[in-house]
């Protein structure tokens, strides 16, 4: 630990002193107001040569409308200011000279245009991918077949996002990545994480930025990095928003609408994001067991199919206020809910076959689930711009509260080798889960000289669960509590953090490197019943987790070099801590692990970008006691849980392109070649596994006259191994067809998802002593969407504030 924290303070006293070398003759700044003296944000500010106008500088207002140009050389200058729903700015002569080092201008005022915001057409269209030092953003619009979806569909097409058929995300070919929604965790299990972003319309989604390696001001959990996904919110001052509604059809009929309205007058701004989603779908699941004797001699088969029919109704809202106290002040609030109720119908046939494939009994079950998931949130902000030069204070309080409810019935026929009924099971199960979450945190930035600056801040979380699973055997005229599966277990923890991160630039160089320190207490009471005792547990831990970000210009801005290294953890998802049995039918359970422990990891990258265009990149990441999914086999009983593997090493090279023809093609590739390993897994005796495979992911798209447009995507991934899974390759095609309507302030899309209902998941489960496993999936994945879109606005641009709550890691770690 010592030795870690030496490294640490070198790299900060050598960032330090790479900041005060660095030279920069003038800094001017200043700030864009509107004639009533309020801020404008996002106004593009631009420095050009007083002699031919040739331009030095341009960049956006930050919150608070300032702006700031370091390393500018004597001279003279002109600054333009735009920003939409205003009138050009084109300011005085500006002289600067060598004697001085730092200029602040006068505010710079500008005038509302006289032209009304819903005549103007805004045609500049933004690139689907955008590369920063630290992350990437896509911008979800960009893609046609996005339209008419929800969140997890849209995610399947970001670059290096993977999502398998039980709703697990990957990036960059790694699990275990941390999803927030505007900064702010889920506080999911992986499944229930699937199930609340389907139930979130794509129409109120605008970026999604993917960080393999985040700063030090993210949590630290999620070995595989994390994704942001940040919703829609206007900037216009008045009545705006949008319209949106989609109707698709699959096996099954499915429809989702949204509305997102702002209105902002004087002080006080609101916003309102509602959805409703229905869907309907069905799944096939078909597995194969074979169990083995002496001398690996095949003793029996167990086959099954199952068919799901799950009935999905959710809507969704968030709504919320900002007030502005003064130009520099913000105070607000968020509120947010979500409410999914589910029912799922089981058909299950499974069979046992002698090694001659001849039947010996059947089993046929009908099996039902309904649940009711219940989401309620809010977040309370603070934000104070202390100047000009973009030093500012954030405070952010959150409380998060989840119920889910659900309730399982099993009812099974057991049947001889003649399908002669011998007897009958039926079991009832109500599973209630209650997770309450609290948070509170603030953030320091303090601009440095010679274009750095600083960052720290603090932060605490508090979370309880609390989760039961009662379990009933039920007879015609009796029901009686199943002791031995029937639980209940409580959970609290608390993690408090602190982090400290720099950037700068010296000539060609530029850097950021953190530090955050995070202290773990856990402790989890598994309450005992009449023939289980209780039980409990303790976790209590302090780790340092640093980030280091380099990189070079190789010449005028277009190509360039950078390096980047972080350490991040992996915590259990709370209901893994939790040895509950789960029952999906008679031969398949899920429990959990109260052994667990956190996984850690060190990821180094180093890519090489090109115009914003080319991005290539070498990756390798190194993990210890990674989390995953194992089985276990005891009997004819397969069980699933968390298990703790030895370790994990994964490398490899992944490129993301965007290829162009004339103004009527835009390509957008990403491709990515992995190596895995895995060696220790639980009950294996230190078997290692691994595989080579490669993903590919290109999306066309085509503009045509007249407001038309087109989308052709597709994906490919070869065959995989991770952990006990061996997975067979896979491909699916989008296609997606635009007409711009209404004077441009509507769409209407069609688009069409797997074409060739290719996405059908399938493999085998290795590493089960005496047993071979394999399972093949057929999913409802073909669907034909028609959506429209409106917007509508009446007002001029004005103040947007995007609140990034104060909500960690934690909220993505519930599971049911």
């Amino acid at each position: 630990m010592k030795t870690k924290i030496r490294v640490i303070f070198t790299l900060w006293i050598t960032s330090a002193q790479l900041i005060g070398w660095a030279q920069s003759p003038v800094q001017l700044s200043g700030q864009v107001i509107t004639a009533d003296q309020k801020p404008v944000d996002a106004a593009a500010v631009s420095v050009v040569h007083a002699a031919d106008s040739s331009l030095v500088k341009a960049e956006l207002t930050e919150v608070g409308g300032t702006f700031r140009f370091m390393n500018l050389k004597a001279g003279s200058y002109f600054i333009t200011v735009s920003a939409l729903g205003f009138e050009p700015y084109w300011s005085q002569r500006i002289e600067l000279t060598d004697a001085e080092t730092v200029r602040t201008l006068e505010p710079f005022r500008l005038r509302i245009s006289a032209i009304k915001l819903n005549e103007v057409v805004v045609t500049a269209k933004k690139e689907f991918v955008e590369y920063k030092l630290d992350r990437t953003v896509v911008n979800v619009d960009a893609l046609l077949s996005n339209a008419g979806t929800n969140i997890l569909e849209v995610l399947q097409k970001a670059p290096g996002v993977m999502v398998d058929q039980d709703g697990n995300i990957s990036l960059k070919g790694q699990s275990g990545v941390l999803v927030l929604i505007d900064n702010r965790p889920t506080y999911l299990s992986a499944t229930d994480l699937a199930a609340y972003l389907k139930s979130l319309p794509s129409g109120t989604i605008d970026q999604i930025e993917l960080m393999t390696n985040p700063p030090a001001r993210y949590d630290a959990a999620g070995k595989a990095g994390v994704i942001n996904i940040k919703t829609k919110k206007s900037k216009i001052e008045g009545f705006n928003g949008s319209l949106s509604a989609n109707l698709g059809r699959a096996f099954y009929w499915r429809h989702s609408e949204t509305v997102n309205l702002n209105y902002r007058k004087n002080r006080f701004n609101f916003f309102l994001n509602g959805g409703f989603n229905s869907q309907d779908t069905w799944r096939k699941l078909a597995i194969e067991r074979r169990y083995y004797g002496e001398n690996q001699r095949l003793n029996t088969i167990f086959s099954q199919t199952s068919y799901f029919y799950p009935h999905n109704r959710t809507p969704t809202f968030k709504a919320g206020m900002d007030f502005y106290v003064n130009p520099k002040t913000t105070v607000g609030f968020v509120f947010t809910g979500s409410y999914a109720f589910n029912h799922e119908t089981r058909s299950v046939n499974s069979a046992l076959l002698d090694a001659e494939s001849q039947s010996d009994s059947l089993i046929e079950a009908a099996n039902s689930q309904r649940s009711q998931f219940r989401q309620n949130g809010i977040n309370l902000n603070f934000t104070h711009q202390y100047d000009s030069t973009g030093r500012s204070i954030s405070v952010d309080l959150d409380h998060v509260g989840y119920r889910i409810s659900t309730q399982q019935q099993f009812q099974n026929r057991f049947l001889d080798a003649s399908s002669t009924e011998k007897n009958r099971e039926n079991i009832r199960a109500d599973l209630p889960s209650n997770v309450a979450i609290y948070t509170l945190r603030s953030d320091y930035n303090h601009p440095l000289k010679n274009k750095a600056s600083l960052a720290a801040g603090v932060k605490s979380s508090y979370v309880a669960t609390d989760n039961a699973a009662n379990y009933f055997t039920q007879t015609a005229s009796t029901e009686t509590p199943d002791l031995d599966k029937t639980n209940r277990f409580r959970y609290t923890e608390n993690i408090n953090a602190a982090y400290l991160n720099v950037n700068g630039e010296m000539g060609r160089f530029s850097f950021q490197t953190g530090l955050r320190l995070e202290n773990t207490n856990a402790y989890g009471h598994q309450l005992g019943n009449a023939i289980k005792p209780d039980s409990t547990f303790r976790r209590n831990y302090t780790n340092l987790f640093p980030t280091v970000y380099l990189s070079y210009r190789l010449d005028s801005n277009q190509n360039n070099l950078i390096f980047s290294y972080g350490r991040r953890i992996g915590r259990p998802y709370y209901q893994d801590l939790n040895p509950f049995v789960f029952l999906l039918d008679k031969f398949t359970y899920f429990a959990g692990n109260p052994f667990l422990r956190p996984e850690f990891g060190h990821k180094f990258e180093l890519k090489f970008t090109h115009k914003n265009r080319f991005n290539v990149a070498l990756m390798y990441n190194y993990v210890t006691n990674m989390n995953s999914e194992t089985i276990e086999q005891q009997g004819a009983i397969f069980i699933s849980r968390t298990g703790n593997i030895g370790y994990l090493q994964f490398g490899g090279i992944s490129v993301n392109t965007t290829l162009k023809a004339g103004n009527w093609w835009t390509c957008n590739l990403y491709a990515e070649v992995i190596k895995n390993r895995f060696a220790g897994l639980p009950g294996t005796g230190g078997l290692v596994t691994g595989s080579v495979y490669g993903y590919i992911n290109p999306s066309s798209q085509f503009l045509f006259k007249n407001g038309w447009s087109a989308e052709l995507s597709w994906f490919y991934i070869t065959r995989s191994q991770s952990a006990q899974f061996d997975k067979s390759a896979l491909f699916a095609m989008n296609t997606g067809v635009q007409k711009k309507v209404l004077a441009n302030k509507g769409s209407v899309r069609l688009t069409l998802r797997d074409a060739f209902r290719s996405l059908q998941p399938q493999g085998k489960i290795l590493n089960i002593p005496n047993a071979t496993a394999s399972y093949h999936n057929r999913f409802d994945s073909r669907s034909l969407t028609v959506s429209f879109t409106y917007n509508f606005s009446k007002g001029a641009a004005g103040k947007q504030k995007r609140n990034t709550s104060g909500a960690g890691s934690e909220q993505d770690r519930v599971k049911n």
